[in-house]
């Protein structure tokens, strides 16, 4: 058993003992406390008798069936034993109950029994003995310890069994969350520590790691996602940048021709520089070290800004650019990253919308949170496809997302925005087309 459970065993153990303990020292005291009131009682019965009166009464009274539980004694002044069962006075302060023992009658043998007794000075000068047996009072406080350390092994041994039992099942969750992490640790990701449904302690502790271990699970696969998305999306600029230095060391054979392979050489590798650059702006925004630049900022005028740079876009391609940010909205945060989550929305917005379609921006209110709205007419967003396309490199395999230009990046971008800002980020369908909305917290 390990140090600890023997620890809290010797903890139990003392504490019963001291319970245990508490209860015979409280019942005990109750059981004197009781006798002595009987017999103080008697001060007041006696006090005032006279001498005759004493003698016969004390006589009376040692004659009774009870005398021998009960007895009496008178002596005078001197201490010369006058009436009573109780024949000699014993040396103690008056008034105060003493216990004393005497010698009695047990059938045929003698025995030696227990008493509480009080001495009580009369008026005239007699001096009486009053006693009460208190056998009684012992023998209850032998069964009562008797009872006491019956209990109290009693409840160890329940304690132990109990604790035997506790330890062997927790042992055995345990093995089993062992085994699972171990397989967990070998890469199995997709396991999960089991659970009862007890809601006990193991069963919080293990609904916790489970959610820790769905979010390393989601963020793994993410991980992998980009690695991916890296390598597929790098892969056809990288293969034309060798494929145009591979044909101008074989075929070039003047300056123009060496001139046009480096020029189409840098256009490649700025290809792959912006996206790196995208990856690593995300990267830059997930760590959270733009928190310090947060301020308040009108996101209405944010909104105007970005829509007055696309509205020459949107006049080229013949869309309607309705924009709607006429009160103002105030939220906490950084101007550049706003903006730039604004701007990714409207370029997303205005390359899948077709001719003709429209494009609406709207910045507003709604009770204390400040709410951004961008909805086009274009072809949507599938439900089942809303939250991948917030991962990088992320395309639809529709027609219509593979024929327009892109990196997958820009919903990314935009999901980490809005993270960083603590902000929701909805996705629905504006019938036809698709609506994004971004809702920030309270300022």
């Amino acid at each position: 058993m390990r140090v600890g459970a023997i620890g809290w065993l010797l903890v139990f153990v003392v504490s019963s003992v001291a319970l245990f303990t508490l209860l015979y020292w409280l019942t005990s005291t109750y059981l004197m406390r009781e006798v002595d009131n009987r017999l103080k009682g008697k001060l007041s019965e006696f006090h005032a008798i006279d001498r005759d009166q004493a003698i016969s009464s004390i006589d009376e009274l040692s004659r009774r069936d009870i005398a021998s539980t009960r007895p009496y004694g008178v002596f005078d002044t001197t201490g010369t034993w006058l009436a009573g069962n109780v024949h000699t006075l014993p040396h103690e302060q008056d008034r105060v109950p003493f216990d004393y023992t005497q010698t009695v009658r047990d059938g045929d043998g003698l025995a030696t029994a227990h008493f509480r007794g009080i001495i009580i000075p009369t008026a005239n000068g007699l001096r009486i003995v009053a006693g009460h047996s208190i056998d009684g009072v012992l023998n209850f406080d032998q069964t009562l310890v008797k009872a006491l350390c019956a209990g109290v092994t009693l409840s160890i041994v329940l304690a132990l069994a109990c604790g035997a039992m506790l330890n062997s099942l927790s042992n055995r969750r345990i093995r089993a969350i062992g085994e699972t992490a171990r397989q967990i640790m070998a890469g199995k990701l997709g396991q999960r520590l089991p659970t009862r449904g007890t809601n006990d302690d193991l069963d919080r502790l293990s609904a916790i790691v489970n959610t820790m271990l769905n979010e390393i699970e989601q963020l793994v696969d993410e991980v992998r996602c980009v690695c991916a998305g890296v390598a597929h999306d790098l892969r056809t600029p990288m293969t034309r940048l060798h494929a145009g230095l591979e044909r101008a060391s074989r075929r070039a054979g003047t300056t123009a021709d060496y001139a046009r392979a480096i020029e189409d050489a840098i256009g490649q590798s700025d290809v792959v520089l912006a996206r790196f650059a995208a990856l690593l702006r995300i990267a830059e925004i997930e760590s959270g070290s733009r928190r310090s630049s947060f301020r308040a900022v009108s996101l209405d005028a944010v909104l105007r800004d970005a829509a007055e740079l696309y509205e020459p876009l949107a006049e080229h391609r013949r869309i309607s650019l309705a924009l709607d940010a006429s009160a103002p909205v105030q939220v906490t945060g950084d101007y550049d990253l706003l903006f730039g989550a604004i701007e990714n929305l409207l370029d997303n917005a205005l390359k899948f919308t077709p001719h003709d379609g429209a494009v609406t921006a709207h910045v507003y209110m709604n009770g204390a949170q400040a709410e951004l709205r961008i909805a086009d007419s274009g072809p949507g967003i599938a439900s089942a496809e809303r939250r991948a396309v917030l991962r990088p490199f992320y395309r639809s395999d529709t027609g219509a997302a593979r024929s327009i230009p892109g990196h997958g990046l820009g919903l990314s971008l935009v999901a980490a925005i809005a993270r960083l800002h603590d902000a929701s980020l909805e996705i629905h369908d504006d019938a036809p087309g698709c609506c994004i909305v971004l809702r920030f917290p309270p300022s």
